[in-house]
């Protein structure tokens, strides 16, 4: 009879040689302390002997091509057995033997649990100086606040949760960023989240870590990454609201610039010109709201205010109201340019086009641009939320 197991360890490893056997015997002890049966499962991309001191162990051993984290990680779904997957490394930087904080918490409801080496203990030269009190610090710092995520180490790389949730994730960035991904992806999942306290070691005499092997620049390239991915994902947070408040306020002052035109244009020297710009920044405010809803929709996040956007009923009353706006628009911009060829070759004191009619088109423009920004997000919305998980 097969036993059961409770809890897969998934660690990737490349050329591990030095550390892999004591790591394995980490893992055992920590299954041991716990109580639970427990399976170890390496996704291997060495060049070195890593492989068979694993499966002389027992480990289970998964050969990939592709190098990089995020790979390995998506390489492995579908194959863990336990109820629950912890990650992690394995140079023996990470205390495999206590598994606890992670099991207490996965057992009180949480599915997915983040370590936090800065509320652990972190041994003497465990970490460069640069990266404990400045790198990892400020750009956990801006993920956390950012984004509202709680956690405040989002490079720890050991971490747990329900394998349910593990196999669902998409891992679309390959190196690195897979950490700052990952937690995203889990909240997008309606994932319940938290941090533990785990300790951090020193590497062992004689290993060289990856970022050493490849080059000086590697943990700064790490750095940038998750800055990169973490604005990705910043992208509605930021857009959004700065958005709406540009397009609606610059649409509204247009349309109030051609109603009122004796006063605006004339008393108070209020130009075609001025006009001109506030559609310019009525576009800008249109590409802001637009790319941050879409934003928000194709990370599957809650709307909040404005869910009510990607309702069927208002999808499509808004789509209703875009086909007539682009029938005016196109009607009023064709007066506009009869306006305009009836102009030709006359002198700049001797124009004849209508000052009244521009403004009004620059005024519509400006409106067509809100109506088209939130019909696009309402269709495209309509149709994402019924993919939400």
């Amino acid at each position: 009879m097969v036993e059961k197991i409770d809890i897969s360890i998934i660690v990737p490893t490349k050329n591990e040689m030095l550390t892999v056997a004591n790591f394995i015997k980490w893992c055992y002890e920590g299954f041991h302390r716990a109580g639970l049966n427990g399976e170890i499962i390496l996704v291997d991309n060495s060049e070195d002997k890593t492989c068979e001191i694993a499966e002389e162990l027992g480990a289970k051993v998964i050969r990939v091509q592709e190098s990089g984290l995020g790979n390995a990680y998506r390489a492995a779904q579908g194959k863990a057995l336990g109820r629950f997957v912890i990650l992690g490394d394995a140079d023996c930087t990470y205390d495999f033997r206590n598994l606890h904080p992670f099991l207490t918490a996965l057992n009180s409801g949480f599915n997915f649990v983040m370590g936090n080496r800065f509320t652990g203990e972190i041994e003497k030269g465990a970490m460069p100086f640069h990266h404990q009190y400045f790198g990892s610090p400020a750009t956990s710092f801006v993920f956390k606040h950012g984004l509202g995520l709680p956690t405040g180490d989002i490079h720890c790389g050991m971490r747990a949760m329900t394998t349910e949730l593990y196999d669902s994730l998409p891992f679309l960035e390959g190196s690195w960023e897979y950490a700052t991904e990952m937690i995203v992806s889990a909240r997008n999942l309606n994932a319940k989240m938290t941090e533990v306290p785990i300790d951090f070691f020193k590497e062992p005499e004689g290993r060289v870590s990856h970022h050493r092997r490849s080059s000086w620049l590697s943990p700064f390239r790490a750095g940038w990454g998750t800055l990169r991915v973490t604005a990705t994902y910043l992208i509605d947070r930021v857009f959004v609201i700065p958005g709406a408040i540009v397009l609606f306020a610059a649409t509204f002052i247009n349309v109030l610039i051609s109603i009122f035109s004796e006063t605006f244009l004339k008393t108070l020297n209020l130009g075609l010109l001025a006009q001109s710009i506030l559609m310019f920044v009525t576009s800008i405010g249109a590409f802001m709201l637009t790319t941050g809803l879409l934003s928000r929709f194709a990370y599957r996040r809650e709307l909040n205010s404005l869910s009510f956007l990607a309702k069927g009923k208002i999808a499509s009353r808004l789509f209703s109201i875009l086909v007539a706006a682009t029938t005016v628009e196109l009607a009023i911009t064709f007066l506009v340019f009869i306006d305009w060829v009836q102009g030709l070759g006359s002198t700049i004191s001797e124009a004849v086009y209508d000052p009244r009619l521009v403004s009004v088109w620059l005024s519509f423009t400006s409106l067509y641009l809100c109506i088209v920004s939130l019909s696009i997000a309402s269709l495209i919305g309509n149709h994402a939320r019924k993919f939400r998980r």
